[in-house]
C-alpha cells in the first residue's frame, strides 16, 4: 500500500502526466503533419481528416506557392487509377475514429484530472479514467492502421511529428490513467465497522 504521505506527490505526479497527455492527443487530433513528405517541388501533409498538397507533388502538377486540400477520403480516391498506386478503403474511415478516440481519451484524462484536483471520489457507472484508458486503447489502433494504410506509392509519405506527438500522448495517457484510478478510487467501506457495538446485540 502507498504511503500516505506519498498520496499528494503521486496525484500531483498523475494530474500533470493526465494534463500533458490530454494536450498531446488535442494537438493531434486538429494537426496535420501525421504524414508528410517534403520535397524541393512541393510538400504534401496529412492529417486525420484532410490533405493539403503543395506544388508538383502527388496527383497533380502546379505552381511550387499553390496548394490543394481535400478530405482524406476524397484524396486516398485520387489514388485508386488501377496504375499500381496505393489505395485502402480503411484509410480515411480509420482517421475519423481515431479522432473520435482521441477526443474521447483527451476528455477522460482532463475529468479524471480534475476529480484529482478537487480530491473527489465520486462512484460513477464508469469512471472518466476507464473512458480515457478505452479510447487511448481505440486510438492507439486504429491511429497506426491509418498510418499504415496510406495512400500513394511506396515511400510516398512517411511518419510526420503530429505522429509521434499521438504517440507521446498515448504512451503517457496510459499510466496518467491508471493512476488517477487510483487516486480517485472510493474508498472500500469497513465492514467490520460497529461489529463489536453493544447496541447490536
Amino acid at each position: 500500500m502507498m504511503p500516505t504521505e506519498d498520496a499528494p506527490r503521486h496525484r500531483i505526479l498523475a494530474i500533470a502526466l493526465a494534463f500533458a497527455a490530454a494536450a498531446a492527443l488535442i494537438v493531434a487530433s486538429f494537426s496535420q503533419g501525421w504524414l508528410a513528405n517534403a520535397t524541393p517541388d512541393g510538400d504534401v501533409t496529412i492529417g486525420l481528416r484532410t490533405t493539403t498538397e503543395c506544388g508538383s507533388i502527388g496527383l497533380t502538377l502546379a505552381e511550387p506557392d499553390q496548394c490543394r486540400t481535400k478530405s482524406n477520403a476524397a484524396y486516398a480516391d485520387g489514388w485508386d487509377d488501377h496504375t499500381g498506386r496505393f489505395y485502402s478503403s480503411a484509410f480515411a474511415p480509420m482517421g475519423w475514429v481515431a479522432l473520435v478516440a482521441c477526443l474521447v481519451a483527451a476528455l477522460g484524462l482532463l475529468g479524471a484530472a480534475a476529480l484529482g484536483l478537487a480530491t473527489k471520489k465520486p462512484s460513477p457507472p464508469i469512471s472518466p479514467s476507464t473512458i480515457a484508458l478505452l479510447g487511448l486503447m481505440v486510438s492507439l489502433i486504429t491511429g497506426c492502421v491509418f498510418v499504415a494504410t496510406k495512400p500513394g506509392t511506396p515511400g510516398f509519405v512517411g511518419s510526420g511529428i503530429i505522429f509521434w506527438i499521438f504517440g507521446a500522448g498515448c504512451v503517457v495517457g496510459i499510466p496518467a490513467s491508471i493512476l488517477l484510478a487510483k487516486v480517485n478510487r472510493p474508498r472500500d467501506p469497513d465492514l467490520m465497522d460497529d461489529a463489536m457495538d453493544p447496541d447490536s446485540f
